[in-house]
């Protein structure tokens, strides 16, 4: 309801309603809830659903926990589909509306409207120019260091967290 009553105020103001930001993650790795894990459909439906609601970083280490004590140990599938609901939160927080991750380079497409303060990108880059490079079209790419993957994840997280930090200050 009361999303319904902001994008009527501002209808009437002459602004255009602000779309919720639901980024595309595409991380080399395979990310879902295996049958041999959760066998009755409904339930594993059911977890999918309430991965998807999660909007918060506290929210996965509970569903996690549950899953665990519920099913047994995550399988790898499970771990990396947590992974990319990590991506998607601090996504969503940095203002991306799409993360790529192939070989050592991070494409992040940026969505100025979801940025409080998008020229904070133009400060992350001016110090380090090396590594962050800006298109012309909104594409932020990185160099990413390590080739391995937990490496790569690891640095993707961290960098997330600083386009963040930069952009809601």
């Amino acid at each position: 309801f009361l999303k319904l009553m902001e994008e009527s105020v501002s209808e009437l103001k002459g602004e255009e309603p602000m779309d919720d930001l639901e980024p595309e993650i595409n991380l080399p790795m395979s990310a879902f809830i295996p049958e041999d894990y959760i066998a009755d459909i409904d339930q594993r439906l059911s977890a999918y659903w309430r991965l998807s609601r999660i909007s918060h970083m506290d929210e996965i280490s509970g569903i996690k926990e549950e899953l665990i004590d519920r099913y047994g140990k995550l399988p790898d599938e499970v771990s990396n589909l947590l992974m990319k609901i990590v991506f998607k939160v601090r996504a969503i927080k940095a203002g991306i509306k799409k993360l790529d991750v192939a070989g050592k380079q991070l494409v992040l497409h940026l969505s100025h409207q979801h940025q409080a303060n998008p020229h904070g990108i133009v400060d992350l880059i001016v110090s380090e120019k090396k590594r962050f490079r800006l298109t012309p079209d909104h594409k932020l790419t990185v160099t990413l260091s390590d080739g391995q993957k937990t490496g790569l994840l690891t640095q993707t997280k961290y960098i997330l967290k600083e386009i963040a930090h930069h952009v809601n200050a």
